[in-house]
């Protein structure tokens, strides 16, 4: 339901109305854009880089810790590969996955437990600030790496110093603290009606950017180097930087602020954990409380299974079907177009036709990511990834509708604080999934590479089972209201 009503065993059903706007300002500042062009730029620099990222570890793999000559590692991801390069290939994948796991976590580690205070903080004394620090923490790992690139050209280092450049993000909060900030500035500034849509344009931003990323990161690779893609990431997340300094306006009202000379020391309050606890285990009426926890647990699973494939799968694409850099870019670029059109046409089409919540909207999303998935582990032929992804175009869905449940069922001054712990418990998931994929994928690297894709299609049924029970409650909360108003 749209509107929430409150009920009480001494008190009759009450309408609370419709909830209260923003002010005007804001409301015709943000019609068109929010913060969509500085989440495109640092998604955009995340998938520039992504894939060249992963190659600049194989290659560094074979030099610095396996002692091989350049040229030889130089036809390592190439389409001419021969026997020898191929069976260097096997060696040293486990090395470098052992690498890109240790990444991982220390973008996992630190942000799950600064995850906790984000949202309390956040609700005190802004989203922008919190927004702030990804972007740099994210700019300054990029620059880093850039760094450590440029020296691998003239000097051999070891693959294991690039570990070391994920620190400034992960002090930062990590994208799931980034996520945080931007879906409760997105909840702070629009009003339950058009949430939804404005999340899941946000969500398009997202896939925007990994789009135009994935398409020129191979191009940009081929005419430059691995340095060069670096550079233009951080300097994408700059720009995203700037954008968010000189045009977002803090969303929480002046007079909400908490006045303090030290905000940094504020931020890690242990009052604040403690509120943030009451908050998102304290009773609420007509299931609420069970909704939003079996919301928060199919984020979380998410996350499990998207980080912890994420981990191995270009890894996987190498091995099972030889692709380089450039066949990736083009089977990713296919996939996010595929997301954009579910994230906007198809949404759009679906909720006029159906008119359906955004909790089945939700499973629908979670139900394509495993289909997806499933298909990923059966495939023998490129084609057939291609084949998933269009079949499962609306998997993109599957997050922004999570969260405008959330946001939907949750009152406004509690929405930050269950976002908090939600992405903290997102943060935490990397810390097994990484690991575990990692275990999986060198267990069956010999005789099925693509095992580890079912793991992530039976999570992602599991997603979809929650937010069927989610539907399942609220349909219950519905109909005794209706019968008690009968």
């Amino acid at each position: 339901m749209d509107e929430r009503e409150t009920t009480d065993d001494r008190l009759p059903v009450v309408d609370l109305g419709p909830e209260p706007t923003q002010p005007p300002r804001l409301e015709r500042k943000y019609r068109y854009l929010i913060l969509e062009p500085a989440v495109l730029l640092i998604f955009f620099a995340w998938n520039v880089s992504s894939a060249v990222f992963a190659n600049q570890i194989v290659y560094q793999t074979c030099t610095g810790a396996f002692g091989k000559n350049k040229s030889l590692c130089d036809q390592l991801g190439t389409e001419n590969e021969t026997e020898e390069i191929q069976q260097l290939e096997k060696a040293i994948q486990p090395y470098s996955a052992n690498i890109l796991m240790a990444k991982s976590l220390v973008e996992s580690i630190i942000p799950a437990l600064g995850s906790m205070f984000i949202g309390p903080w956040s609700d005190r004394y802004g989203r922008k600030p919190v927004i702030v620090s990804c972007f740099t923490g994210a700019f300054l790992t990029y620059a880093i790496v850039a760094l450590i690139s440029f020296l691998s050209m003239y000097y051999t280092i070891n693959p294991w110093y690039y570990v070391l450049a994920s620190i400034t993000t992960a002090l930062s909060g990590g994208t799931c603290a980034l996520i945080t900030g931007v879906f409760c500035y997105i909840a702070d500034v629009t009003v339950e009606k058009t949430r939804a849509t404005k999340m899941a344009i946000v969500e398009a931003a997202v896939f925007t950017g990994l789009l135009a990323g994935t398409l020129s990161s191979s191009y940009i690779l081929r005419w430059t180097n691995g340095t060069t893609v670096f550079a233009i990431a951080a300097g994408a997340v700059f720009l995203g930087l700037m954008y968010i300094i000189f045009y977002i306006e803090e969303s929480i009202k002046p007079n909400e602020l908490s006045e303090t000379n030290n905000r940094a020391r504020e931020l890690f309050r242990l009052d604040l954990v403690s509120e943030l606890m009451q908050t998102c285990f304290k009773r609420r009426p007509n299931y609420d409380r069970l909704i939003i926890w079996l919301v928060i647990l199919a984020l979380a699973a998410n996350i499990f299974a998207m980080d912890g494939s994420q981990t191995v799968f270009l890894l996987f694409l190498r091995e099972r079907f030889e692709w380089t850099v450039k066949d990736y870019s083009y089977y990713d670029a296919s996939a996010i177009v595929f997301m954009i059109i579910g994230n906007t046409a198809g949404l759009y089409v679906i909720r006029k036709l159906f008119n359906p919540s955004v909790t089945v909207l939700a499973a629908l999303g979670y139900c394509c990511y495993a289909i997806n998935s499933t298909i990923q582990a059966l495939a023998s032929e490129p084609w057939h990834l291609y084949m998933g992804t269009a079949i499962c175009f609306m998997k993109g869905i599957a997050g922004p509708m999570s969260r405008a449940v959330i946001s939907n069922t949750a009152p406004p001054n509690d929405i930050g604080k269950i976002f908090s712990l939600t992405t903290s418990i997102e943060s935490i998931t990397p810390l097994f999934s990484a690991p575990l994929y990692t275990f999986v994928y060198k267990s069956t690297l010999a005789w099925y590479p693509g095992a580890f894709n079912l793991i992530t299609a039976t999570v992602y049924f599991t997603c979809a089972c929650l937010m069927i029970f989610a539907k399942i409650f609220q349909s219950m909360y519905q109909t005794t209201t209706y019968t008690s108003i009968n």
